[in-house]
């Protein structure tokens, strides 16, 4: 049976931990904000860090969806990032038209479904997903940051997948394929850092077949009372956000570029879990004196921040949630 007790959410927000101006914010500037990206997410700190802290045991370094899931049992948090990621295929599948992709039993190689991972990270998405469904033909992910690629591709060599799984370095905002070509477009918490919604909808919905489903998880803005610009500008600073929507501003956005049923599923209470465990996570990790030797600042930092997030959600500064929709069928 799932625990029901919570970790013990901080009584009050601390300071926001300091950042390099240099680096992080929001400048008007694709070129720096794409370079913002890359160094929040492509080093082998950042990527040990998440791995320790989010992977818990799996590669999968996503939020959680943590239904039926025991706080307490060893590997949690990977546990609910899995299956996070199989809500949303699973939900995405279920929208795809009958003529736009094969019967679950069939094989890779009589099967013509191929999806995209648009800000795929380190490819642990797609590297389950296609090793649990035989019906993939192709998974292909688009990753803005070429050392996550490394290991993606690493990763499905290692489990034989090399043959289905292709990686691609290059932005969502500009995706390197054809018209109509995957069968879903899939996206797991990456889409906060587009420099811009709608051109990244668009995009989305170019490479998209007709007939074919839209799914991405994300942090959006929430409407809380008293939420000040300067927390929102903290969070931009820390996360390179430069287009920040509500829910109904992201689902009006798809609306506009073309898609249809675009419909916003709210599981914010899943991120403040996902922020307390992994508070916790860090926690853990400084009191047991760090013996993975993580940075100690980027340890310290994180802590800060996340005590912060888990009161920015109670106050209604962030919502976190579903966007699914379909493209219509020609």
């Amino acid at each position: 049976m799932a625990s029901t007790a919570e970790p013990e959410a901080p009584a009050n927000a601390v300071a926001a931990a300091q950042v390099d101006p240099s680096i992080y914010g929001k400048s008007g500037s694709i070129d720096k904000h794409v370079e913002g990206v890359k160094k929040q997410y492509d080093t082998a700190e950042k990527i040990e860090f998440y791995a320790q802290v989010m992977g818990d045991g799996t590669d999968n370094i996503h939020f959680g969806k943590w239904d039926g899931i025991d706080l307490d049992q060893p590997g949690a948090y990977g546990k609910a990032s899995e299956q996070m990621t199989d809500y949303m295929f699973n939900l995405a599948t279920g929208l795809v038209q009958d003529g736009a992709k094969n019967n679950n039993n069939d094989d890779a190689n009589s099967s013509s479904f191929q999806y995209a991972d648009l800000g795929s990270g380190t490819g642990a998405a797609a590297l389950r997903l296609t090793e649990m469904h035989s019906f993939i033909h192709k998974a292909t992910c688009l990753n803005l940051c070429e050392e996550q690629n490394v290991l993606a591709r690493k990763r499905a060599a290692n489990i034989g997948l090399e043959g289905r799984i292709k990686v691609v370095t290059g932005t969502y905002e500009d995706c390197p394929f054809d018209d109509n070509s995957f069968d879903v477009a899939f996206s797991q918490d990456a889409f906060v850092h587009a420099f811009s919604k709608s051109k990244t909808f668009l995009e989305a919905l170019r490479i998209t077949k007709p007939g074919g489903a839209f799914i991405f998880c994300d942090l959006m803005c929430g409407s809380g009372e008293g939420v000040s610009e300067e927390e929102l500008q903290t969070f931009a600073a820390t996360n390179m956000v430069n287009d920040w929507l509500s829910p109904e501003e992201n689902v009006a956005a798809c609306k506009e570029v073309g898609w249809s049923d675009v419909t916003f599923v709210d599981l914010t209470s899943d991120i403040r879990l996902s922020f307390l465990l992994m508070l916790k996570k860090v926690e853990t990790i400084i009191d047991s004196g760090n013996p993975d030797n993580i940075d100690e600042k980027l340890l310290m930092s994180y802590k800060t921040n996340l005590a912060n997030r888990v009161t920015q959600v109670d106050r209604g500064v962030f919502k976190w949630g579903v966007v699914h929709a379909k493209k219509p069928a020609v």
